[in-house]
């Protein structure tokens, strides 16, 4: 028989649903204030995971070639920052020549500013307004023009995915058709 080789007390199991933040943080979360729209989005079942994924992977290339798309306080100057060794100069362009050609895509089918918007600088569009959602039921051309900015916003995160992560949206069987296939789960 072999000793423990943990000690003191056991741990108490932690339930999955206690909050252990402040209770300012607690009741940010529980009106929804922390999540951003993109979350949202996919909390709601409005984009994949894949389109998630990239929509953060933009953000990232963004806040790598142009900084964080929030207001600091801080302020570089050419003396503070430390100079790059060459494996993160390359590394860094490769970056950045992804980031540029994300963009021409986007710019090309005319979707940069409605994903930049939602991915990059967190702004709520107008589908998930709780507000509109209300109006629209009373109103037809508002429900179709919430359908058209999610459509929007869904046909660039594509373009973002089929340039990312191609492995996944071309991994389609031949012999299914395209109806059976939105039946399958793969």
């Amino acid at each position: 028989m072999a000793f423990s080789t943990l000690r003191g007390r056991p741990p108490r199991p932690r339930l999955d649903d206690n909050d252990a933040g402040t209770p300012e943080l607690q009741f940010k979360r529980a009106l929804g204030v922390t999540r951003e729209p993109i979350d949202l989005c996919l909390e709601r079942k409005l984009i994949t995971p894949d389109q998630h994924w990239c929509s953060l992977h933009l953000r990232w290339l963004y806040t790598l070639r142009y900084g964080a798309p929030v207001t600091t306080t801080r302020y570089a100057d050419k003396d503070t920052q430390c100079p790059m060794d060459e494996d993160k100069t390359h590394w860094r362009a490769l970056r950045e020549k992804e980031y540029h050609v994300a963009v021409i895509q986007l710019q090309r089918a005319r979707l940069y500013e409605p994903v930049m918007r939602v991915s990059v600088f967190n702004e709520t569009p107008a589908f998930l307004s709780a507000t509109l959602m209300h109006r629209a039921w009373a109103q037809p051309t508002l429900t179709q023009e919430l359908e058209r900015s999610h459509r929007t916003l869904v046909r660039g995160l594509d373009i973002l995915v089929s340039e990312w992560k191609p492995q996944r949206s071309n991994h389609r069987n031949p012999k299914v058709s395209g109806h059976d296939f939105t039946k399958m789960l793969l």
